[in-house]
């Protein structure tokens, strides 16, 4: 099957194994004329009235009624930026250095889950799992890339770093691989399988039309998600008969609910729960040797994206790496996915007793060295569960013991939160955990991470969050739009149905001051090197004017 995959790549195309018959030229799409961060403005999510929850109730709307989404007042609004708030707990005492030296300015993003609507194995029919904007997630992705790009080019500097936080597809589908890889390395995206279809006429204005994609200047890692390896994230492994019912024309029957898929060729990707549709195969579910080699020979840089072919024969899906050349910063990825789970589990972190051990080396040459340290995982601490050989907490203590460790960058929950994690936070010990949103779901944003060393034992970390800066008659805006319609449907999304209570806690967690503690050694390393003496966040971020967000 590798070959297969290799062949598919080397047909000069990203998109699949025949080339589409439109003009190979295809538009860029805009962004707002003023850049934008959360801190100068935010889309928020509408509360629907009081006669759409009772439509909802009533069952006479429904949450695949997206054509009707916007007369029943569900959507999106501008409101004023969001500040930053600061957190001094992990470092009792702090003031501000006077000498302050940017250490890691880094773009994060999170669960993009792209997307082939078009699918025949996908379960669009099933209320729990249909996405109102599944169509236009490759549009919402590239979008968050362009804003970071074009934050990138207003920085004094280009980003140290970018990480992705797993779940970089929806379905492990090749094509969605090569959608997500081609908006992060710049190219010819066309998100569209099977037929060729063009909902509205013309180029450029429907979510199956080609468009370029800028990329990123920036390296970048990546890692696992649940919905890498396993079919749709969790309902177990990638079986022959899923993977050859995945390329062909039927829906696949599935035990637990009704499969479905979206029709490319209507203006809202109606979804078609009976019946049969074109072939293609791109839609190859991946495995995880599969996905791997993928991410390791993917062009941009570094090269391997921190896998070594090692890595790729021995199916790890972790490492750590020095992202910036030659500074004592280490970034550890660890792979928490079970790509042999059952039905019903495979959503649960899981982390070998292998890859612990590797761990605590890891982290302990670190402390050696006197490197200041970054993780990044997929699940959150608390989602690797009772089925892991190791447990969450036996991941808290090992992370905690570490002397050098500035943070932990997460995704999996869909939504931002941040939260103090090691033996004995009161008293200052332990680090920061922080997860992200999708750009699938709302919020549907990424952010910017930025460590400064304040030269006095204290470092302060800068969080945030980015809308991606689509003018409202964009695809992605739409997108944005109907992922927030979506958490009015109860049945859907069950908590969240507490639109007020969802966002209060979301303004808590979008734009933080994290500050932390170092250890001597951290301080001794890190002044015996050059680093930036501009404050991307404070120079860059916060100078930002107010945008015209049309």
């Amino acid at each position: 099957m590798t070959l297969m995959i290799l062949a598919l790549l080397a047909c000069g195309s990203p998109d699949g194994p025949e080339p589409k018959k439109r003009n190979l030229d295809a538009p860029v799409y805009e962004l707002t004329d003023d850049p934008y961060t959360v801190l100068q403005g935010v889309w928020e999510p509408k509360i629907p009235p009081q006669e759409t929850v009772e439509a909802i109730e009533a069952g006479t709307f429904g949450v695949s009624d997206i054509d009707q989404y916007e007369a029943y007042g569900l959507g999106i609004e501008w409101a004023p930026g969001v500040p930053w708030v600061e957190h001094d707990e992990l470092a009792p005492g702090f003031v501000e250095g006077t000498d302050r030296r940017s250490v890691a300015w880094i773009w994060q993003a999170a669960d993009p889950q792209i997307i082939d609507e078009e699918s025949p194995i996908r379960f669009e029919a099933y209320d729990g799992l249909y996405r109102p904007g599944g169509h236009l997630t490759v549009q919402a992705f590239e979008a968050h890339v362009r804003t970071a790009q074009r934050l990138n080019e207003r920085s004094s500097r280009r980003y140290d770093f970018a990480v992705i936080a797993g779940d970089l597809t929806d379905g492990s589908h090749l094509n969605e691989m090569q959608w997500f890889m081609t908006s992060l390395n710049g190219g010819r995206l066309d998100p569209d399988s099977g037929a060729d279809d063009d909902p509205v006429p013309g180029e450029g204005n429907d979510f199956n039309d080609p468009f370029l994609s800028d990329g990123l200047d920036a390296d970048w890692y990546v890692a696992l998600g649940n919905h890498e390896t396993l079919y749709n994230g969790g309902f177990g492994q990638l079986d022959d008969a899923t993977r050859d019912a995945a390329v062909g024309t039927e829906i696949y029957e599935f035990p637990l609910f009704k499969n479905g898929f979206r029709d490319g060729a209507a203006v809202d990707a109606p979804v078609v729960a009976a019946g049969s549709t074109v072939a293609d195969e791109s839609r190859l579910p991946l495995r995880l040797p599969e996905i791997l080699e993928m991410i390791y020979r993917s062009p941009g840089s570094p090269k391997g994206h921190g896998l070594t072919w090692d890595d790729v024969e021995n199916q790890r899906g972790y490492f750590s790496v020095q992202p910036i050349e030659g500074m004592p910063v280490r970034l550890i990825v660890l792979n928490t996915v079970d790509s042999d789970a059952l039905i019903g589990v495979g959503a649960q972190g899981y982390v070998d007793e292998e890859q612990h051990d590797w761990l605590i080396a890891e982290l302990a040459a670190s402390d050696e060295d006197g490197e200041l340290v970054i993780i990044m995982t997929h699940h959150r601490l608390k989602d690797i569960g009772s089925f892991s050989p190791t447990q969450g907490d036996d991941l808290a203590a090992t992370m905690a013991a570490c002397d050098g460790l500035a943070l932990v960058i997460t995704g999996h929950g869909h939504f931002n939160q941040k939260g103090m994690e090691g033996p004995d936070p009161g008293t200052g010990m332990g680090f920061w955990q922080l997860m992200l949103a999708s750009t699938v779901d709302f919020p549907m944003q990424t952010r910017l991470i930025e460590v400064v060393d304040e030269r006095n034992g204290f470092a302060t970390i800068y969080v945030t969050n980015l809308d991606h800066n689509s003018p409202t008659d964009s695809l992605a805006h739409r997108s944005r739009a109907l992922a927030a319609g979506k958490m009015a449907f109860p049945n859907v999304v069950g908590d969240m149905a507490d639109i007020e209570g969802f966002w209060e806690g979301e303004l808590e967690a979008q734009n933080l001051i994290l500050r932390i503690e170092l250890p001597q050694k951290v301080q001794d390393t890190l002044a015996r090197y050059e680093w930036s003496t501009v404050i991307e966040s404070e120079e860059t971020l916060l100078a930002l004017p107010s945008p015209d967000v049309q």
